[in-house]
C-alpha cells in the first residue's frame, strides 16, 4: 500500500508539473531518479555493516533528501527567487531531509511504535547499516567489531537490548543525534538568505518539529 501511495504521489507531481513548464518536470524527474538510485544502493549494501559514513550519507541524501531538496528548490524558483535564494533553498531542503532520515534511523532503534508511526527494529532485520551502527563499529577494536557484525548478521533479535547497550556505550546514539542537529542548524542558517516572512517562519517551524522528534 505504501509503495502504491508513493507511486500515486509521484504521478500526481508529474501531472501538476506538466501544467507549469519543462523545468519543473526535469527537476522532479531528477529527484525521482535519485530516490530510486538511493534505495537501490541501500538494497545492494544490505548486510555490509562496515559501510563508510560518506556512502551512508550519499544513500540518505538520494533516497530521502532528494525530495525535500526538490520541493524547496521548486518553491524558490516559482516564487521568483534569486539564484542565491534558489541555492539556499536547495541547501535547506537537502539538510532537512538528511536530518529527517538520521532521526528516523535513530527512532528505529530507540523509539516507541505508538509514537514513531512505524514498526521498529526493521533496519537491523533488513541488514541496513545506519549511522549509529556505522559509528559504533568505527570505535571498536577489530576483533570486537567482527563479533558485533556477526551478531548483527545473524539477526539475533533476542539480543536487541544488548545491541542498544553497545551503541549507548560507544556514544553512537548521541553521535547520530549530533549529526542530525548539525544538519538542522545548516538548514536554519540557509533560511537567512530569505527576508523575514510568515513563509520563512513556516519553513523554520519544520526544523523545530524535527528537533522535537529527536527526543
Amino acid at each position: 500500500t505504501a509503495i502504491l501511495l508513493g507511486d500515486l504521489l509521484f504521478t500526481h507531481a508529474f501531472h501538476l508539473a506538466a501544467s507549469v513548464d519543462q523545468r519543473a518536470c526535469r527537476l522532479i524527474g531528477s529527484a525521482t531518479n535519485r530516490v530510486c538510485a538511493g534505495e537501490l544502493l541501500q538494497w545492494a549494501e544490505r548486510g555490509h555493516w562496515h559501510l563508510p559514513e560518506a556512502k551512508y550519507l550519499r544513500i540518505i541524501d538520494d533516497k530521502t533528501a532528494a525530495l525535500t531538496e526538490c520541493a524547496a528548490q521548486l518553491g524558490a524558483v516559482y516564487a521568483g527567487g534569486t539564484e542565491e535564494m534558489v541555492q539556499a533553498a536547495c541547501l535547506y531542503g537537502r539538510s532537512l531531509g538528511r536530518a529527517f532520515q538520521i532521526i528516523d534511523d535513530l527512532l528505529d532503534l530507540t523509539g516507541r511504535e505508538d509514537t514513531a508511526g512505524k514498526t521498529l527494529g526493521t533496519d537491523l532485520i533488513q541488514g541496513k547499516a545506519t549511522l549509529p551502527i556505522i559509528h559504533a563499529l568505527s570505535q571498536m577494536p577489530r576483533n570486537e567489531a567482527e563479533e558485533f557484525c556477526q551478531m548483527l548478521q545473524n539477526g539475533q533479535s533476542e539480543r536487541y537490548s544488548y545491541i542498544l547497550a553497545v551503541l549507548q556505550r560507544q556514544g553512537s546514539l548521541e553521535y547520530a543525534r549530533r549529526r542530525a542537529e548539525e544538519a538542522l542548524h545548516t538548514a536554519r542558517a540557509a533560511l537567512l538568505a530569505f527576508p523575514p516572512s510568515t513563509h520563512r517562519d513556516l519553513l523554520d517551524s519544520l526544523i523545530d518539529w524535527s528537533l522535537q522528534r529527536n527526543v
